[in-house]
């Protein structure tokens, strides 16, 4: 068995990285060291990755607070330091989980990375901005600009629009640490780069002097760009064969500038040094000590280029950009061959009641035969999905489960679950499978079959319909079983299904995203199962696929749940029932003591047991491998499966872990699906968002990354990723641009792939497959390679007249070999149908009058009038696509407009005086974005900076300012909480502060302050400000004291307590003597008094009550020793008694 020494697998924790390069890197790696200099670093370093989440994390923050939740509080807001996961958790709240947003945001960093690793993006100038192709660079990103908006506007393919968008942020983020912008002077954003029809100062013409020779060819350089010059970028050379092609020379007849670095042959060529603010690091970068400079206005140009993004789709497709659904789809694949009547009906009758009770905002139906496959279904609107679902009917033909799901993964959001309902085989698995199963899994689509009657049916003719086809030789259930294991779904194989014992598992997947707590698979005979419920555990589901004989659920108390007994379940308060058949079963549970519980099955069957559960915390896993070479050095993801036997890096992300007080994360476990370790890997490092981690060498067979560590309490945590990961012995590339992958209607293009053998000698099958047909032919369909053997593979593809831009088509290029059946694997790009004539002019908006709000322009008098604006737009060439205005404002009257008119539109917008900015946002079919913006300053008499001084046991003191007013404040209305303590302060000055007393010790304190104006002699209210604080806590609260043992029996123990000062709640805490007290059970109380239950008769127990403060703060720990009643006369004072002594 050979070994592979070049990957690695990478865990994101979500936070700082170490450099602005694509990646973090460990600078002790010894591939590193060298090239990077750490001990000369001038301080912290950014990368790619950092930047692009951070200008994310920015946007996201903003666009949240502009548009704040139903029923937040008056002054919404999220703390700016948020990371990713507590601004998501602060506007969704605690228990929905962010897991597909940061997936998301991961992706979009991906792309961004993968443009240093690509061959066709490394060394392109147009791409990376190098050796003064700046006009290059912005014609390559107005190209894409258009590309990125019309996949959006026309198919919504927000995978496809993610991929693009991280390629042009890298290209801007790199103009920032490349070019001589920051040397020149300035001090913002060139906030025309990338935009269509923007303009780009002066470059250097080649001729043109820029730069002037640095004291040495290597480190630190100062003031050697000439200022005033044209605008210019650093050449970089090096020796490279596939990059010869594109590595601009830099003229050796003087005066320009290098990249500079190790790394860069040029810094030789006169002049000599360099100018790149890539990193901190003297040796790498000339000008390390611009770098934090470069960083901020990378970040910068991130929020602004996703703030035209924004402009041009609008609110709700901005959110679908980023995964920020509430809920996800609903998207169902139906089997519409004859035998499925009875199924379709049983669907329509059951598919309302999931619409209507289940919060989404897309659904997705693709109903499937032979040879038609849909139509797509895809709609926001729940009558729209309802129609088409009762639309269905049964038609004889074959069944092509594959092209179907091709088609719904293709509609799907990332982390969605899809459930596909049929009665037979999938007659294009042979060539199809292996495909859409890379799809599903590239995107964390759970795959879901419901198979009815196909072991009764499998060699019986359809009544009524002549004989069933020739099947293929292989068993119907192996062929669904292979994709929902891959992608941790659910097969349910049983007779003629009730639709309704499957509608709870359906709307569960739509309604909420869960984590994986534990997943066995294909198991059999007797098994008793740890399920770990930590601290951050909302509730959690048990599901048990296949026929079992006792299935027995044991609490953290004891107390045990016949999993078997329906009736007995549905009796229990906590415990809900959602499906209970022969072969499927499926009980949640509620409200969870935390702690160890235990699951123990038995069945002679095989059978599947998956825990699920809502929480805030999970992680993402991906695997990534050491690149050390020029231009810049990184981590970069592995396209499609990773190779066996080979070291990679783990790129973990933890989501949430803040939130969810991790404190350890200390083991990774590869499992397989019977839950047997195969590796695992120790980490002793810090709980932080992103950790890269080495591995062992993968292991042969497939398997699940589990992560496990502590959170504060103590208790242990498992999570699981549900995508299995399946090492393979063969590699597919895709090699092709977006320029390759891309074509007007009626052209036609040719894409590059390479696929690459590690296993034995073998003939390979290529297949391909898009979901739009664009996809002509294969130069190949069959090759031979040898071990350790490459061969290029192009894809010709042609788009048809007629087709709209902005079609996105999905493309899976596989390679299976012939001898081997681990050597296999896919590649996913997406191809976009582009415009027949690129149109770089934005839309025409003027305003025809000038909007007035004199004398209203004023709290409390603003609502009291209403200004107007009115506006004219056009666009000549691509016509206008959408017409809107932000904020809504109360009324807008938008006449003449229709999609694609290249007509005069006119808009008469509305609002009152209240809101005194706003823009008037006309969108082009390409995504130019021209507005009229309107601006009548800041309302005056607006309370701003309202915050708490300081704070005491009984008292707060408040300050505020307001803005001027022509109107005098008569004085301030303050509430306190829920508005029984009222209070008028008066107070006439710019800044005020007011100090409120007699209030409730150690308790939340809420305040509402409302100006209250003097209009004409009447007292109006203007609006009020909101702000908050937590009285008399100053550290830690006092521990409960006074103890008591108020009674014991066999099994139970009630003790009490007394309260010290800021105690708002108390946990309580008990574990046998002699135990680890972290394998303690623990419960939550307001009361003074505590009844554990669930104790063993005749034992000892220490319980610990710790007082937790408004805040969460907690105290120490008052203990009680307890010993539980023995049967039998004077047993436990004699048991008592031995244990003391």
């Amino acid at each position: 068995m050979s070994i592979k020494c070049f990957a690695i697998l990478s865990f994101f924790f979500f936070g700082r990285s170490q450099a602005f390069l694509a990646t973090p890197l460990n600078t002790s790696d010894p591939d590193v060291i060298n090239i990077l200099c750490p001990e000369q670093a001038s301080g912290e370093t950014r990368d790619h990755e950092w930047i692009t989440r951070e200008g994310i994390r920015r946007s996201i923050r903003k666009f949240f607070i502009a548009n704040p939740p139903p029923d937040s509080p008056p002054d919404f807001f999220l703390p700016e330091d948020a990371t990713l996961s507590e601004i998501y958790h602060g506007y969704y709240g605690e228990t929905m989980s962010p897991t597909r947003f940061i997936k998301a945001v991961n992706s979009i960093a991906a792309a961004n990375v993968k443009t240093d690793s690509a061959p066709q993006t490394r060394y392109d100038p147009a791409i990376q901005g190098d050796g003064e192709h700046i006009i290059g660079l912005q014609e390559s990103l107005t190209l894409r600009y258009t590309q990125i908006m019309t996949s959006i506007l026309v198919e919504e393919a927000y995978s496809a629009a993610r991929a693009l968008l991280g390629t042009s942020l890298h290209s801007l983020q790199k103009f920032y640490s490349h070019s001589t912008w920051i040397e020149q002077g300035n001090a913002g954003i060139l906030e025309d780069l990338g935009i269509p029809g923007g303009l780009i100062p002066a470059v250097a013409n080649p001729t043109e002097a820029v730069c002037t020779p640095c004291p040495s060819s290597q480190g630190e350089c100062t003031d050697n760009v000439i200022l005033g010059t044209g605008l210019s970028s650093g050449y970089y050379n090096y020796v490279d064969s596939i990059g010869d092609g594109f590595l601009i020379p830099k003229p050796p007849t003087g005066g320009k500038c290098s990249h500079g670095g190790r790394l860069d042959d040029s810094t030789a060529v006169p002049e000599i040094g360099g100018v790149n603010k890539d990193t901190a690091y003297p040796c790498f970068s000339p000008h390390h000590y611009l770098h934090d400079q470069a960083a901020e206005l990378a970040i910068q140009a991130t929020e602004y280029y996703l703030e035209n993004i924004l402009n041009a789709v609008g609110d709700v497709k901005y959110r679908r950009l980023f995964d920020l659904y509430m809920g996800s789809a609903l998207s169902i694949c139906i089997d519409t061959t004859g035998s499925m009547q009875d199924d379709i009906d049983a669907v329509k009758a059951q598919v309302a009641e999931i619409v209507n009770n289940v919060e989404t905002e897309l659904y997705i139906l693709v109903p499937y035969n032979s040879p038609v496959v849909g139509p797509l279904t895809k709609t926001d609107d729940p009558q729209v999905f309802l129609d088409a679902v009762n639309a269905l009917y049964a038609t004889n033909s074959d069944e092509l489960f594959c092209a179907a799901l091709q088609l719904a993964l293709s509609a799907t959001p990332d982390y969605g679950s899809i459930f596909c309902f049929t009665d037979d085989r999938a007659q294009d698995a042979a060539e199809l499978m292996e495909s859409v199963t890379a799809l599903a899994q590239l995107q964390h689509n759970s795959v879901t079959v419901i198979l009815s009657d196909i072991l009764q049916k499998e060699n019986e003719p359809k009544e009524g319909y002549g004989e069933k086809s020739p099947r293929l030789p292989v068993d119907p259930i192996d062929q669904y079983r292979y994709i929902t294991e891959a992608t941790g779904g659910l097969l349910i194989s049983t007779d003629k299904f009730d639709v309704a014992d499957i509608v709870g598992i359906m709307g569960g997947g739509v309604a909420t995203s869960t984590v994986t707590i534990v997943n066995l698979i294909d198991i059999s005979g007797p098994r008793d199962n740890e399920v770990l419920i930590d601290d951050s555990v909302v509730d959690f589901e048990i599901r048990l696929e296949g026929i079992l004989t006792n299935a027995i659920l044991e609490d953290v108390t004891g107390y045990t749940y016949d999993l078997m007994d329906a009736s007995g379940l549905n009796a229990l308060p906590d415990v809900e029932v959602i499906s209970h058949t022969d072969s499927f079963k499926a009980i949640k549970w509620t409200t969870p003591n935390f702690g160890v519980w235990r699951l123990q099955t038995l069945t002679p069957n095989n059978y599947t047991i998956s825990v699920i559960a809502t929480s805030s915390f999970d992680f993402l896993g991906d695997f990534a491998i050491l690149d050390p070479s020029p231009p810049h050095p990184h981590y970069r993801q592995v396209e499609g499966r990773p190779l066996m036997n080979t070291i990679y890096y783990l790129e973990l992300t933890l989501i949430g872990h803040l939130e969810s007080e991790v404190v350890l994360a200390n083991k990774i476990e590869f499992i397989n699906k019977e839950g047997i370790q195969l590796r695992q890997i120790d980490y002793l490092g810090e709980v932080k968002d992103q950790i890269y981690i080495r591995t062992d060498p993968l292991p042969e067979t497939p398997f699940f990354i589990r992560l496990s560590g502590k959170v504060s309490s103590g208790r242990s945590f498992n999570r699981l990723l549900p995508v299995q990961v399946i090492p393979v012995q063969t590699k597919v590339e895709v090699w092709a641009t977006s320029q390759d992958l891309s074509a007007k209607p009626g052209e036609s293009s040719v894409a590059l792939f390479y696929v690459t053998n590690y296993g034995l000698e073998s003939n390979f099958d290529i297949t391909g497959t898009d979901d739009m047909k664009f996809l002509t032919y294969l130069s190949d369909t069959t090759i031979y390679l040898g071990t350790n053997g490459s061969y290029p593979i192009y894809a010709n593809f042609t788009v048809p007249l007629g087709t709209t831009h902005g079609t996105v088509s999905t493309i899976i290029i596989t390679a299976k070999s012939q001898k081997q059946s681990q050597s296999v694997n896919s590649a996913v790009a997406h191809f976009i149908v582009l415009p027949e004539e690129q149109d770089l002019v934005k839309p025409l908006c003027v305003l025809t009058n000038t909007p007035d709000c004199t004398d209203f322009s004023y709290n409390g008098v603003c609502n009291l009038q209403e200004w107007l604006a009115e506006a004219d737009l056009k666009d000549d060439k691509s016509g206008l696509y959408s017409v809107y205005a932000r904020p809504e404002g109360t009324a807008i009257d938008i006449v003449g407009f229709t999609p694609g008119t290249t007509a005069t539109v006119f808009v008469d917008y509305r609002s009152t005086c209240c809101s005194l900015v706003a823009d008037i946002i006309g969108v082009d079919g390409q995504g130019n974005v021209g507005l009229c913006h309107i601006d009548m300053g800041i309302l005056g008499g607006l309370i701003i900076d309202f915050d708490v001084d300081s704070v005491g046991d009984t008292w707060a003191l408040l300050h505020w300012n307001i803005t001027p007013s022509i109107y005098e404040v008569s004085y301030y209305l303050l509430e306190v909480n829920d508005g029984s303590n009222l209070q008028q302060i008066p107070c006439q000055d710019s800044y005020c502060q007011a100090l409120v007393a007699y209030l409730d010790a150690c308790a939340h304190q809420n305040f509402n302050l409302t100006p209250v104006f003097d209009y004409l002699g009447t007292p109006v209210e203007g609006f009020a400000a909101y702000t908050y604080t937590i009285t008399g806590e100053d550290g830690v609260p006092e521990a409960p004291y006074n103890g008591t043992e108020i009674d014991a029996t066999e099994t139970s123990v009630t003790i009490a307590w007394e309260a010290a000062v800021c105690s708002s709640e108390f946990e309580v805490c008990y574990y046998e003597v002699g135990e680890d007290p972290s394998t303690g059970v623990c419960g939550r109380t307001s009361q003074t008094n505590f009844v554990i239950t669930g104790l063993s008769k005749c034992k000892a127990y220490f319980t610990d009550v710790v007082a937790i403060s408004p805040s969460g703060q907690e105290s120490v720990n008052l203990q009680f020793y307890s010993v539980t009643l023995c049967p039998g006369p004077n047993l436990n004072e004699m048991l008592r008694q031995w244990i003391s002594s």
